[in-house]
């Protein structure tokens, strides 16, 4: 392994290969995101076992640009037009998790022994992947993130689908007029559309190319998480004004297989010895999930804008997508739920980063 160290046209191949070798084992016995998990496993065995792993430069830079490009794709005008009868629910929704942010991430800072950017960045309400990359920009550990945040989604799934499903079996249903979802979708024309083919692959070039423009602009910016959030941006403002913002979602599994192998090479013995030591910490996150749950659900029905099973699903800390077809099964206006959902996620990539920032300048 001597040749491979250090040279990267061999290490990255074989890094990369061995991430996808984590995701094959991963897929195979059912692990939850195996793409990012099986990646980053493997990568941290083989790296702790050969000290070989390594990735190109700014590869960090790239894979959020990806990832802030796939979470601006997310937004669409037809959820710009939903969101105006929203705006009071997601407020609540946003200002509640900020709170809950900074009180569970000062706990787990002064009780946990989590370091200040550590505590705080596990405690945010986001992407596995997402989040886990924050964590290079702001000094936090990426490992322990990775695994807490893990965990959390984990329990997410594990937990709120029976929770939710018990107290809509004993909440009263409200009316709910389902042709109110189907707004006309607004559309829009630019001299972009004018410029750039209607086809799949001239669409595909234009809205990276626009995702990694916006990433290197934030990278250069310096603001925390800047080119998440501002290839996001960028991406949005495409989506929104155009008709030729589009990227398969399947190639986002091919970003958490990059994710992942950056993140697995963070992991070191240190890491894997502080693992049972964080296993309390993270149950005790969890348990504060499920409680700030229950209170913002009840405080967004105060506002008479949605109903307490819809806020449920709405202020639990999982994907938009998979939480708004379960509660098309379970009860629950899915529209409203997906909405709030990415509400959720914008807040995450473009304000908590500059609130973990400033908690940890005054308690760091």
């Amino acid at each position: 392994m001597s040749v491979i160290a250090g040279n990267l046209f061999l290490s990255v191949p074989v890094t990369l290969l061995a991430g996808l070798l984590g995701v094959y084992i991963a897929r195979k016995i059912k692990m939850p995101i195996p793409f990012m998990l099986g990646s980053m496993i493997a990568v941290a065995v083989f790296n702790i076992l050969t000290n070989a792993a390594s990735m190109p430069p700014n590869t960090k830079v790239f894979t959020q640009s990806m990832s802030g490009m796939f979470i601006g794709l997310s937004l669409t005008r037809k959820d710009l037009k939903g969101l105006k009868d929203l705006i009071e629910p997601a407020l609540i929704l946003v200002v509640c998790f900020l709170i809950f942010t900074a009180v569970v991430g000062f706990v787990m800072f002064k009780i946990a022994g989590f370091d200040a950017a550590t505590a705080w960045l596990i405690c945010v309400p986001g992407g596995v992947v997402d989040t886990s990359l924050m964590a290079y920009d702001l000094d936090a550990d990426p490992a322990i993130v990775s695994f807490v945040q893990s965990f959390r989604l984990f329990s997410v799934y594990l937990i709120f689908p029976s929770m939710i499903t018990f107290v809509s079996k004993r909440v009263p249903p409200e009316e709910h007029d389902p042709s109110a979802d189907d707004g006309e979708v607004i559309k829009v024309h630019s001299f972009v559309d004018d410029l750039i083919p209607d086809r799949r692959a001239a669409r595909h070039i234009l809205t990276a190319a626009v995702g990694l423009a916006g990433g290197i602009f934030g990278k250069f910016l310096g603001i925390p998480s800047g080119a998440l959030s501002c290839s996001m941006i960028c991406v949005i403002l495409l989506n929104l004004t155009t008709n030729r913002a589009m990227f398969d979602r399947k190639y986002k599994r091919w970003v958490q297989v990059v994710a992942g192998a950056l993140i697995g090479l963070s992991i070191t013995m240190d890491t894997i010895r502080k693992l049972p030591s964080i296993m309390i910490p993270t149950f005790i996150l969890i348990g504060s999930y499920v409680l700030v749950n229950f209170l913002i659900s009840w405080l967004m029905t105060l506002t008479k804008k949605i109903d307490f099973v819809s806020a449920m699903f709405a202020s639990a800390p999982g994907g938009a997508s998979d939480f708004a077809l379960i509660a098309s099964d379970i009860g629950g206006e899915s529209p409203k739920i997906a909405i709030m959902h990415i509400v959720r996620l914008l807040a995450v990539y473009t304000i908590f980063p500059i609130l973990v920032k400033f908690m940890i300048s005054i308690f760091g």
